[in-house]
């Protein structure tokens, strides 16, 4: 499942980033962000018009773009 189909409330898992090749630069970005394989988050809520997400990961809030969610696969927990 992509992090772009979760709904507000979701606990998920990072299971994988990117699997269409991505430029360096981009992967660099999500990994200081920490989005890395095996941590788990949950989604806070949608922007208004769908442009992005919010999620809770870390005990950090992050706002993500739609662009970027569409390209981290999933797993969703029922924690």
């Amino acid at each position: 499942m992509k992090l772009s189909e979760l709904s507000p409330g979701d606990q998920a898992i990072i299971a994988q980033i990117g699997q269409l090749i991505l430029p360096q630069t981009v992967k660099r970005k999500l990994l200081s962000m920490g989005i890395t394989p095996n941590t788990k988050f949950s989604m806070v809520r949608r922007a208004p018009m769908g442009t992005g997400v919010e999620l809770d990961l870390r005990g950090t809030k992050l706002c993500m773009r739609q662009e970027l969610a569409d390209i981290i696969e999933v797993v969703v927990t029922h924690d």
